[in-house]
């Protein structure tokens, strides 16, 4: 039999209102109320919520139940004195606490009774109540924690999957980088053998080899580096603007690929002033123009020539 582990149960709180209640206090008077919980209390922490009709039940409820006075044992014996055949049968009903409990069964149907154990049916159906929404309750927590493993789960796959994908992307970007720097040094190392530097570029298509050649020609080698450099020039600036930076670079003397881009850089500056100062130009003398127009359409030209030539 298992033991019961709860620590509580459920208390109506209009149960003094209840007719076989009412009925017990009026005969036992008030104090049968707290044996009657106490009774209950007990059956609560028993297995199976039974206690058994035996000799050391009753002992043990006398003295929890203080029912050893002279005056409780004659009140609760001048109701059961109506049984008379169970005074005689029974060995026990010296017992007070034998006596109410025979009240509980047989007068007041508040408890019920087998040959071996007495119980309250009303705890036994709140426990079992109790019990029924406790498993229900574990079952839905269960379930929860299941669903919410299986979530973590896909979550947890999704995310692996991502990151094998993000690896294989970035291996293959690693891969190309490494082929590209070893295809370069490749190239650089053939044409410091070769006796025509730009067959470092004869093996793909080389869309700024003109640039490339003139770099040679007039400043130094290119190597993969400045090779990567001149296109950045050429895609942000243009083919015309890196041609003349590398011209203006050789004839001042310059040997390297940073005096080419700072020379880039500051002739585009110079024709952004140029093309700046050269529309503020336009702009004034437009409105001189704009001026002189004005003065026109405002002289009365009759006027002057009469003035000029001293008529009136």
């Amino acid at each position: 039999m298992a033991k019961n582990q709860s620590y509580y149960f459920s208390h109506d709180i209009n149960a003094s209102n209840d007719s076989k209640i009412a009925a017990m206090i009026s005969e036992l008077g008030m104090i049968s109320y707290a044996w009657w919980w106490i009774l209950i209390e007990k059956l609560a922490a028993a297995d199976d919520y039974k206690l058994p009709l035996k000799k050391y039940t009753f002992v043990a409820l006398d003295n929890e139940l203080k029912m050893n006075d002279e005056q409780i044992l004659t009140s609760v014996q001048q109701v059961f004195n109506k049984n008379q055949h169970v005074l005689e049968q029974n060995s026990m009903c010296s017992f007070c606490s034998f006596l109410l409990i025979y009240l509980l069964i047989h007068d007041y149907e508040l408890l019920d009774c087998d040959d071996e154990y007495f119980w309250s049916p009303s705890l036994i159906r709140r426990f079992e109540f109790k019990k029924v929404k406790e498993e229900t309750i574990r079952e839905k927590r269960r379930l929860a924690g299941l669903k919410s493993a299986e979530s973590r789960k896909a979550k947890k796959q999704n995310l692996t999957h991502v990151q094998q994908n993000l690896t294989h992307v970035q291996q293959n970007q690693l891969i190309k980088e490494k082929k590209r720097k070893e295809n370069n040094i490749e190239r650089y190392t053939r044409a410091c053998k070769d006796e025509n530097p730009l067959s470092m570029f004869e093996d793909e298509e080389v869309k700024n080899k003109p640039i490339y050649e003139l770099y040679m020609k007039s400043i130094g080698v290119v190597s993969p580096t400045i090779k990567g450099r001149l296109d950045d020039l050429v895609e942000s600036y243009g083919k015309e603007r890196v041609i003349v930076a590398i011209n203006t670079t050789a004839d001042n003397g310059g040997n390297s690929i940073k005096y080419v881009e700072t020379v880039t850089a500051g002739n585009l500056k110079q024709e952004v002033q140029k093309d700046f100062g050269a529309s503020k130009c336009n702009s004034n003398a437009r409105g001189v123009s704009r001026k002189n127009s004005r003065k026109d359409e405002d002289v009365d030209w009759e006027k002057e020539y009469q003035r000029v030539h001293g008529k009136k």
